[in-house]
């Protein structure tokens, strides 16, 4: 069962990096080619600038997923350096139980947001609907939520990270 786990694990890992770069590659490609058109032939695509738009605002979140894969968020944690094992411990699950509700309560308004916008039909560019841009937000916090609830949840049985003697 463990390996199961393990391995959709990594074919979800492998799917949030191949999203992330292949937004990534097409932010690039739009914006180039939207820059030459306007600076070379005095053109460009009317949809291009909106799109480029909503891809910031998927690699953002996409990348907050990416980066709340091992804790890799922005944090503050001074005070899990300096005090012992158990007491960081607990630092450690407050922490991620405070991010628990702060994702899912971006999760549930931004669902909220999404439902609005589908149910006052706009186009955000090229006959794409705004809610289906938007749509990366309840998602991408929610599953940040859920991995942030399994850390609270194991990190009582996780052994201590050793730290490398510095030299």
């Amino acid at each position: 069962m463990r390996r199961v786990l393990e391995r959709v694990l990594a074919a979800l890992h492998i799917l949030e990096d191949s999203l992330l770069v292949g937004l990534l590659a097409a932010l690039i490609g739009i914006a180039v080619t939207q820059i030459v058109m306007r600076n070379g032939f005095d053109s460009g695509f009317l949809w291009a600038d909106s799109m480029l738009r909503v891809l910031v605002l998927w690699i953002g979140m996409i990348g907050a997923l990416v980066a709340s894969r091992n804790q890799r968020h922005i944090s503050i944690d001074i005070a899990g350096k300096y005090l012992p094992v158990t007491a960081a411990k607990v630092v450690t699950i407050f922490n991620a139980l405070f991010t628990v509700v702060v994702c899912f309560l971006l999760a549930k308004y931004s669902f909220e947001f999404v439902k609005i916008e589908y149910e006052s039909p706009s186009m955000a560019f090229a006959n794409v609907p705004t809610w289906v841009c938007e749509s990366v937000m309840p998602v991408t916090f929610g599953l940040i939520a859920v991995r942030y609830l399994v850390v609270a949840v194991l990190t009582p049985w996780r052994a201590p990270v050793q730290e490398p003697a510095s030299t």
